[in-house]
């Protein structure tokens, strides 16, 4: 039994190594439902291929640790994950046999299920030590029954306590590999998220700007305009009310910009107080007026700062537009660029459009 019980742990621990390759995404309670049930169905297919390699100790009776599917993605995925890959492992058990057997197993199993989904966010605070009392409850659970059925068996007590003995040990390590899976993934999503956003104001920086406007230019199927920003007088700001104030100027105006952009168009910070905005499908009268409604949305905007006070500030926007002869990236920010320029040197706190080439 020993060794079956062991190349049943070997068959659980290869297939949580095979979704953590699937699944790009960590198992958290923060995914998508869509997510969380293909979790809960792809545990409840585990736990049906430990059912088909478990150890069968009686007519009927199959000992495994189909149970620990269902404690790992309920304890880290939430209730729909434990309740689904309990019920497709209660359906499958049906498959291999119909007996009172594997009725009681159908029982605690949908035991299992909803206990994991009721307690997993009270223990989760527990982390590890939070799935292995879900392992005690549910061997316990699993023990209790095969007690009804074979009490008067040879070996029984060894039996359950080998069996017991694996599955809180395979238990803990799941929950170790499970845990680090989750951790790595979510680190790497967080490197991957800091190389294409601004630390600051969560916008996509210059490097993604850099993608988009080459993008978008080499494509040439779409009308494409540019809006450089840039607040007046950043500086002053800075030494006036410190730089805490400054950057809580810098979000704020993030909001701003993206609540003004939709279908392909996107903002970004293009470094300081430098942002831009590339408007698709968007011809150079539209864009002009976007950037004057951004404009006074700006100037009539109260930001507030970590002091409480609030404090009015202006920008300058510069607009350029592919049909007003920039036909390259390159051509396109210039025009902008010198757009912006010409804003500023006539008094700031205006939209300026690119001269027709």
């Amino acid at each position: 039994m020993v060794e079956q019980l062991v190349s049943n742990a070997a068959l659980l621990l290869a297939g949580f190594y095979i979704i953590s390759l699937v699944y790009k995404e960590p198992i958290t309670k923060e995914l998508s439902t869509n997510r969380k049930i293909g979790i809960g169905v792809w545990a409840g297919l585990l736990g049906f291929a430990l059912m088909l390699f478990g150890i069968p100790i009686s007519n009927n009776v199959i000992v495994d640790l189909r149970h620990i599917p269902i404690i790992m993605v309920g304890f880290y995925g939430g209730p729909i994950p434990a309740i689904v890959s309990a019920i497709i492992i209660v359906a499958s058990r049906f498959l291999l046999s119909v007996s009172n057997a594997a009725v009681m197993a159908a029982v605690v199993m949908l035991l299992i299920g909803i206990i994991t989904a009721v307690l997993s966010k009270r223990l989760e605070k527990y982390k590890i030590w939070g799935v292995f009392i879900l392992n005690i409850i549910a061997s316990g659970l699993v023990v209790i029954n095969l007690h009804l059925i074979l009490a008067s068996e040879p070996n029984y007590w060894f039996n359950m306590f080998m069996f017991v003995s694996i599955a809180l040990v395979i238990g803990a390590i799941s929950a170790g590999l499970m845990s680090n899976m989750i951790k790595s993934k979510q680190l790497f999503q967080k490197y991957e998220q800091d190389s294409t956003l601004d630390y600051l104001t969560k916008l996509s920086n210059v490097r993604q700007f850099d993608e988009k406007i080459n993008h978008v230019m080499d494509d040439g199927s779409r009308q494409v305009t540019l809006m450089l920003i840039d607040i007046d007088y950043f500086k002053n700001i800075n030494d006036t009310y410190g730089h805490d104030a400054g950057d809580a100027i810098l979000k704020q105006l993030a909001i701003i910009l993206k609540g003004n952009t939709a279908d392909g168009s996107e903002a970004f910070r293009n470094g300081g107080e430098e942002f831009s905005i590339v408007l698709l499908d968007c011809f150079i009268d539209e864009g002009n007026y976007f950037a004057e409604k951004i404009r006074k949305e700006t100037e009539e905007y109260d930001f507030r700062i970590p002091d409480g006070q609030s404090v009015k500030i202006t920008i300058s926007i510069g607009v350029s537009s592919c049909t007003d002869g920039a036909s390259t990236s390159e051509g396109l920010f210039k025009a902008a660029d010198e757009a912006l320029y010409k804003a500023k040197l006539t008094g700031r706190n205006r939209v300026c459009v690119a001269d027709r080439i």
